[in-house]
């Protein structure tokens, strides 16, 4: 292979780091989200573009009670309504357990946090510093 080849396809790859197809710039958003004070070990967050925001909607898995939307997970400028989901039990897939039973895992969180949210909508402004987002359900 010819050493243009490889500089131009290095190049094609790395043009659109960073930024959304439109030109929006992303920004990465992170934080803790606990649950009546104790952090929550395993779920996910999702946030959810409102009316007249035509981003994608974003999904991030919380660990130890932690998330992040970086790199290419990162968010578009624009309102979002949050919904958190959390789990207990245990872990793998169905068929994973002696006698082929399913796994026992289940969602604990009250419904105004995920299908019938309430939480505040977060708002990632244009042009924005990475942001810091914590959420504390009670």
């Amino acid at each position: 292979m010819s050493n243009r080849y490889i500089i131009c396809s290095c190049l094609l790859l790395l043009t659109g780091c960073g930024q959304a197809s439109d030109g929006m710039a992303l920004t990465p958003v992170s934080g803790t989200i606990n649950y009546q004070g104790e952090p929550i070990q395993e779920g996910v967050i999702r946030l959810i573009p409102q009316t007249g925001n035509s981003a994608p909607a974003r999904t991030a898995q919380i660990n130890a009670g932690n998330y992040q939307f970086t790199d290419r997970s990162a968010v578009k400028p624009g309102t979002y309504q949050v919904k958190i989901s959390a789990y207990q039990g245990e872990t793998g897939l169905p068929g994973d357990q002696p006698g082929g039973s399913s796994s026992s895992r289940k969602q604990y969180l009250p419904e105004q946090f995920n299908t019938k949210s309430t939480i505040e909508p977060i708002t990632i402004p244009p042009d924005s510093d990475p942001i810091q987002h914590d959420f504390h359900l009670q």
